[in-house]
């Protein structure tokens, strides 16, 4: 069986102090036992250069071992601890390998980092899961109601507008910039300057409305700033209300 890091450290200092106890009984017998002074001095000497030597040897093991251990052992896990802070999680770390290769408390650390890693992957996959479902129900509602909807970035990048707006302008495309695109005189003269104002004063603009001959009807145009937790702005939120075709009257029909 083989010992902790603990245990080699402490064994190390147990055979330090068995050998100063050797040392020190050694001396005594020599002292209690010698029947020449000179010849007393000379193997206290040895005794103690011995002992000294030996201690020094166990002493110089500690000072070679400790960094030597303790440098590998910390290099996993800060390893694994840079990865994270990376915001990488999908670290396998193989406890199989460092049973038999690492020192049991940091052994211990290694196995709960693993847990920590399992329990923030699993917290963040439950969290884009209900992103992505309230990202739907979001998406469903645009989509069902009778306003178009154009959500823009501060680039003027189109982030998304539901299919009324696609339906109605097919020219406007959510893959295109609306700062850098040209589009047909109606929607370059209604939809780009407005959303041009916002997008330059960050500020929402007041309403406005202009006259769209396919719906047969004016449409108005209305805004909001999205934020940051800053105040900052990062885009905008453009409605056009108004959008339902006309029915035709009976007159009209006629």
């Amino acid at each position: 069986m083989s010992l902790s890091f603990t245990g080699k450290i402490r064994l190390v200092v147990i055979l330090m102090f068995i050998v100063a106890i050797l040392q020190a009984g050694i001396i005594l017998h020599l002292i209690n036992d010698s029947s020449s002074f000179f010849q007393m001095k000379l193997d206290v000497q040895n005794t103690i250069f011995i002992g000294l030597f030996i201690q020094f040897i166990l002493a110089l093991t500690l000072v070679i071992y400790v960094p030597v251990f303790l440098h590998k052992a910390f290099s996993e896990i800060h390893n694994i601890l840079k990865d994270i802070t990376q915001g990488i999680y999908t670290i396998d770390i193989d406890l199989d390998s460092y049973k038999t290769t690492i020192d049991k408390q940091f052994f211990a650390i290694l196995s709960q980092l693993k847990d920590m890693i399992r329990s923030v992957v699993t917290l963040d996959k439950l969290k884009k899961e209900k992103i992505l479902e309230h990202h739907n129900r979001i998406v469903s509602i645009l989509n069902l109601t009778d306003d178009g909807f154009m959500i823009i970035d501060i680039k003027g990048n189109f982030v998304y507008m539901n299919e009324k707006v696609t339906n109605t302008f097919p020219a406007l495309s959510d893959k295109s910039n609306i700062i850098e695109a040209n589009f047909p005189p109606e929607i370059e003269n209604n939809i780009k300057k407005y959303t041009l104002n916002i997008l330059n004063s960050h500020t929402k603009q007041e309403p406005q409305q202009f006259f769209v001959p396919a719906l047969k009807r004016h449409i108005v145009l209305n805004s909001a700033m999205i934020r940051d937790a800053a105040g900052q702005p990062t885009g905008a939120i453009i409605a056009l209300t108004n959008m339902e075709k006309r029915k035709q009257t009976k007159e009209e029909e006629i």
